[in-house]
């Protein structure tokens, strides 16, 4: 057993000697390890393009929120005009049949606002 770390030892010896001199990325580096070398690279591009995608889908996500809440925000808004047009035409059917001779009028009504000595 202690062979084996002795040997395992002078492999990273050797790696760290090649470092040293420069010739640790030659030709015969590559040509031994170009599957790891091939599966790094392939997982760093996957990452790459996972997180891409993944900020894309958040973008899109943010941006169909927003256009949801608008879209509920004219809903309510839209819904409230069509009651308003319902109920002013209902009303003013329900005059019409019943002959109370009233008529609408041209004028907004008026607010009265209190003057200093009034009481509310």
């Amino acid at each position: 057993m202690a062979k084996k770390g002795k040997n395992e030892k002078g492999g990273f010896i050797k790696y760290l000697k090649l470092l040293v001199q420069g010739r640790i990325f030659s030709l015969d580096f590559f040509r031994s390890h170009w599957v790891f070398i091939a599966s790094v690279v392939f997982l760093f591009w996957l990452s790459i393009a996972n997180r891409y995608v993944c900020q894309t889908k958040v973008e899109t996500i943010k941006d169909l929120r927003f256009e949801l809440s608008n879209a509920k925000t004219e809903r309510v808004r839209a819904t409230a005009r069509y009651m308003g047009l319902v109920r002013h035409s209902r009303i003013i059917a329900l005059v019409n049949e019943n002959k109370l001779g009233l008529e609408i009028s041209d004028t907004p009504p008026v607010k009265l606002i209190p003057q200093d000595g009034d009481k509310e």
